[in-house]
Parts: C-alpha cells; structure tokens; sequence
C-alpha cells in the first residue's frame, strides 16, 4: 500500500489562502493548532496526509465547513506555473492532465476522469482519496477554481462521496 503523502505545494496553498483572507493572526493560529510551519514546507517534496487532515480541520473548524470550498478554489487558481499554463488551455486540456496532475501531487487513491470529445460536461471519480468530508469540499472549490481559471463558465456538484458511504466520490463538471 502507498503511503498517503501530499506535495507541500497544496499545503502551502492552504496557508496562503488563511494569510489572505483572514490575516495574520489566523495564520500564526493554524500553525499553533496544526504544529505545521509553512515556512518548513517545500512545494515538492511530500507530506504525511495528517498534515492535510489537521490543516483542513483547523481550517472548518475556525471558519466554517464552507470555507474549505474557498480553499480548494484558491489553491488551484495558485499553484505556481500550473496555474499560469492552465490559463492558456480549455478545460477538456485540463481534464487530460488531471489523473496525471493527482498521482504526482497525491501520490495515493485513484481518479478517473470520464468525458468524451462532443460533450460539455465530465465526470471526476476519487476512489480511496478523500477520508474526511473537509478535503471533499475542498476538492468541490477546486473544480470550481479550475473552470475560472480556464474561463469556463460552468458549474460543479457531488453526486457520490465515499465518506460518507458510497463506493467512491464523484463530482460532476457541466459548463457551457
């Protein structure tokens, strides 16, 4: 079994998001909570997905089960080049690259990316990925942030969640 591990990038995206919205008090706050230094994380290397647990916790926890769907949104629309280069492509380009963008960033579970060439819509199935209701909110910002930043006008829904006993989560892209 892989050890589930994330890369720094999406964890420092987390911190950035608490800087900016709610500043530096409720930054210094998570790393008190969450024994996370953002300035120890290197956008590369891998994490214990604890981390991601603990901070996305912290995260609902201060501000609402909402919030974290604002997370996901932010992080995606931030994550250095990709989100540069996404910017340039549609968002079947991106749905392409997803299952590979998730193995290298979350080097555990599996996503299925189901869309066809003619259709205006797609279907993104975790399977053993998310654990906590927290990370499948943030996964629901995420795909919201992804058709933003490809200027997608669309929206975005789950239908299954494996947290909460279905086989696997799924979310639903329609755009137009």
């Amino acid at each position: 079994m892989t050890d589930r591990m994330l890369r720094g990038g999406v964890l420092k995206g987390y911190f950035d998001f608490v800087l900016s919205e709610h500043g530096k008090d409720a930054w210094q706050d998570c790393i008190l909570n969450t024994n996370i230094n953002p300035k120890d994380l290197k956008d590369k290397d891998l994490y214990p997905e604890a981390y991601n647990i603990d901070l996305l916790t912290c995260i609902s926890d201060q501000y609402g089960l909402e919030e974290l769907r604002k997370v996901g949104n932010y992080t995606a629309k931030n994550l250095g080049g990709l989100a540069h280069l996404v910017r340039f492509a549609n968002i079947k380009f991106f749905l392409r690259k997803a299952k590979e963008s998730y193995e290298e960033t979350f080097p555990f579970g599996k996503v299925s990316v189901l869309t066809d060439e003619f259709s205006k819509n797609a279907s993104v199935i975790f399977k053993d990925s998310n654990v906590i209701e927290e990370s499948c909110v943030a996964w629901l910002g995420a795909f919201e942030g992804f058709l933003e930043v490809t200027r997608t006008k669309g929206t975005v829904e789950k239908v299954k969640c494996q947290v909460k006993g279905d086989e696997y989560c799924e979310y639903k892209l329609r755009w137009e």
